[in-house]
């Protein structure tokens, strides 16, 4: 908040906002870029026209629940539906930091659990945990699903997994995570129907676009608009190759690309060091992202979703060689980000 306020002192920009929040500056700058689309989705509903950008491709929950906390204080505008987004936002934020601190603290040590919650929240990306955007409602509900699985709790954690499911494009992917637990811990049959709510909230949402307009895969059509569909990762690679690379714009960040190949490197020197759940989805995560746009757009920002990257880094931060230079490095890039957005710029 401080960092966002001064920012626009210093730069001296000229005010770029989306202005969702007019003459509410504290707060318009946690209301920027697709957090537009979120409380277009939570006022007017989704819409569609082919062709052109639409808010088809942003996942329905976070949404709906903006809309859910907004009505009882009457009709829904765009600065009530900000409002009620910043507040669903922090209040799942919070929800996620108790469910990664029992999680780590669970499955490898309450030191390790500090350490993944304090990176979560100087992580550079860290600023959209608490804007208007999916991703910490995100966090909060797949943190809850590898918790509930690894406990052996079946229909809690497919429960969550439907929920993630139906906030993020990623959520489906915790049908991984949790198909290993219920191997591992030889699930009983009764369990096993569990595993179908994660899909069923990818279904759901599917279902719900076909009852709208007429079409179950007008989400893949829509993320065509958006350079989003499949393509194989060397071929990504060699845009970025031959470039050329950028700061921020689309579509050749060096940033994502940065980013992208950090999460790889992270996955390969921590993978044995955590469950192998948390691994597995880190894996077809990652194989996600680098397999859906002809460039990895905003990379940094998807390492909360995928967040046992987190919990891997803060393994990896028990060495002091690591652990500090790591914290600098974050803190000190996590202001530079809240500085753009706060003046108007993309950061992911």
């Amino acid at each position: 908040m401080i960092v966002g306020l001064i920012a626009p002192l210093v730069l001296h920009e000229p005010n770029r906002h989306i202005e969702l929040l007019p003459g509410f500056p504290f707060l318009e700058m946690w209301a920027q870029w697709d957090a537009e689309h979120y409380v277009d989705i939570a006022v007017e509903g989704y819409s569609y026209v082919p062709g052109q950008f639409s808010n088809v491709p942003f996942f329905p929950l976070y949404p709906w629940l903006i809309r859910l906390v907004a009505l009882p204080f009457g009709p829904i505008t765009a600065q009530g539906a900000a409002l009620a987004g910043l507040l669903v936002a922090n209040v799942a934020l919070f929800v996620g930091l108790l469910y990664l601190v029992a999680l780590v603290a669970r499955d490898i040590s309450l030191s390790v659990a500090q350490r993944t919650v304090l990176y979560v929240l100087v992580f550079p990306t860290t600023l959209f945990l608490s804007s208007v955007y999916a991703e910490s409602l995100f966090l909060a509900t797949a943190a809850a699903s590898l918790y509930h699985a690894r406990k052996g709790e079946w229909y809690r954690a497919g429960l969550a997994g439907g929920l993630a499911a139906l906030t993020r494009p990623y959520g489906f992917l915790l049908l991984v995570p949790l198909a290993i637990e219920m191997f591992r811990q030889r699930a009983p049959a009764r369990a096993w129907p569990a595993i179908a709510l994660v899909p069923a909230g990818l279904a759901t949402y599917l279902g719900y676009l076909w009852l709208q307009f007429g079409d179950p895969l007008l989400y893949f059509k829509a993320n065509q608009v958006w350079g989003r569909g499949f393509h194989w990762p060397w071929d990504t690679l060699l845009g970025y190759l031959r470039g050329p690379l950028v700061g921020f714009d689309w579509p050749y960040s060096w940033l994502d690309l940065l980013s992208m190949l950090a999460m790889v490197a992270i996955l390969v020197v921590a993978w044995r060091r955590v469950p192998l759940s948390y691994a597995a989805y880190t894996a077809v995560g990652l194989l996600f992202a680098l397999s859906t746009g002809v460039a990895w757009f905003s990379a940094s920002r998807h390492a909360l979703a995928l967040f046992p990257v987190i919990i891997m880094l803060a393994v990896v931060g028990e060495r002091r060689a690591v652990g500090w230079p790591w914290l600098i490095v974050s803190i000190a890039l996590a202001i530079g980000f809240m500085a753009r957005v706060a003046v108007g710029y993309w950061v992911a």
